[in-house]
């Protein structure tokens, strides 16, 4: 079984590269997502607005600052850097199932 840290940095690459084929293999069926503008369940709902997302900006990238786990519970804070313009400061939680999928995502920004 793949180390939580490792594949909570493996999201974030994901992510930052726009890949929503890995994402995709990352996610639960019953994944869900709630940040501060986005309510999303399920894994088509979830895709869907990590395209949105994409669509939306030239690129962003996630760099992971700190980590703490608890069980399999990841809680990160973490930089977003939106056009290389914006930095958003957010708090995820992550929570995994047995198999180590993405069962939710929750984003503060701090």
């Amino acid at each position: 079984m793949e180390n939580l840290e490792q594949h909570v940095k493996k999201y974030f690459n994901n992510f930052s590269d726009k890949n929503l084929k890995e994402l995709s293999k990352m996610f639960s069926e019953n994944i869900s997502l709630q940040d501060w503008e986005t309510l999303a369940k399920g894994k088509s709902e979830v895709l869907d607005a990590n395209k949105n997302i994409f669509d939306s900006v030239d690129s962003i990238s996630v760099t992971l600052n700190q980590f703490y786990q608890d069980g399999l519970v990841a809680i990160c804070l973490i930089d977003i850097n939106v056009n290389q313009e914006e930095i958003l400061k957010v708090i995820d939680i992550i929570k995994f199932d047995n198999d180590q999928k993405i069962i939710e995502v929750s984003a503060y920004k701090q």
